[in-house]
């Protein structure tokens, strides 16, 4: 486990959350089996072994808070202990772990405020041995969003939003609970540039994660180069962009996490969820082998590590003189 900023983290918060399906995804046609044989840029592997493997990255962002000595948390004027009240003052205090009386004083955790952007970090501890090749999908997980529904309010119960110091629904709303109910799920967001420096899903036109610039008093900028809880979740992981890591430090990818809801996030994390393959590279003989065996045709899988080329890389693609 790799941690950026180092702090406090309470492992997995809500488990799978209610009314989420346990139907587990069909991985049996994505994984590559031993025998397989892989093409990466121009050069043969045979897959040797698999096995199973998955990874809790967390993201920590700090707090400024303490005890009032009279049960409940206190900041120093931030305004940070009204807004994390909102997730239950005593969890808050115990995930903290700030003794009764203390005074308000910097923490550090993976509870993300909702105007945190880590900016890119690198996570060395990723980069497989010589020989190794990981296949990783990157999840977020889901935590539940309420509404007051006595008031209607759902972004902020005052008239600043929480990004700018307003209180956030949480999970108190109002503090009545007949008067608050799970409307869906809130999560961080997440950019990846692999290898580093190379964003991934982004527009060709706006690859640092701007969609263009506005035209239009009735259009406002928006946002391409993400990825959320509602489209990869450790419930129902999208392979459509998983990565796949080879060794060397240049290979590796790099994560920037934003909240950008207007929630705190409880479990500030990235889980990897693939596989790790001892791969073997074969030379032209063994290839001409593997050849005769299967009756003249080779068969294999294509894996482009490096995703699509970028601009830099496009020259020839496909028919260099």
């Amino acid at each position: 486990m790799a941690n950026a900023n180092q702090g406090l983290r309470p492992g997995n918060n809500f488990g799978r959350l209610a009314n989420i399906s346990y139907d587990q995804p069909d991985t049996q046609h994505i994984a590559l089996k031993p025998g397989y044989i892989a093409r990466i840029r121009d050069r043969y592997h045979l897959v040797v072994a698999k096995e199973p493997i998955a990874v809790d990255l967390y993201f920590t962002d700090t707090v400024t808070i303490g005890e009032n000595g009279g049960g409940s948390i206190d900041d120093a004027g931030s305004g940070e202990a009204t807004q994390l009240i909102q997730y239950g003052s005593q969890s808050i205090q115990a995930y903290y772990d700030i003794a009764d009386g203390a005074d308000p004083a910097a923490v550090k955790g993976n509870i993300l405020k909702p105007d945190y952007d880590s900016g890119f970090l690198s996570f060395k501890d990723l980069e497989p041995d010589a020989g190794n090749l990981y296949h990783l999908c990157p999840t977020l997980p889901l935590q539940p969003k309420f509404v007051d529904i006595e008031t209607g309010n759902w972004h902020s119960l005052t008239d600043t939003s929480p990004n700018e110091g307003g209180t956030p629904i949480g999970f108190r709303g109002s503090g009545t609970a007949e008067h608050k109910t799970q409307v869906g799920t809130v999560s961080a967001r997440l950019m990846i540039k692999h290898p580093a420096g190379v964003p991934k899903h982004v527009l060709d036109k706006a690859t640092e994660g701007n969609s263009g610039t506005v035209r239009s008093e009735t259009a406002i900028e928006g946002v391409n180069g993400f990825l959320d809880g509602s489209m990869s979740s450790p419930e129902a992981p999208n392979w459509d962009y998983a990565l796949w890591i080879e060794h060397g430090e240049n290979n590796l990818p790099t994560f920037k996490m934003v909240n950008d809801s207007d929630e705190y996030i409880l479990d500030g994390k990235i889980r990897l969820i693939g596989w790790k393959y001892r791969i073997l590279e074969l030379t032209q003989e063994q290839l001409a082998v593997f050849k005769q065996k299967a009756g003249g045709r080779l068969r294999f899988v294509i894996i482009n590590s490096t995703g699509l080329p970028v601009s830099g890389s496009m020259l020839a693609d496909y028919f260099p003189k």
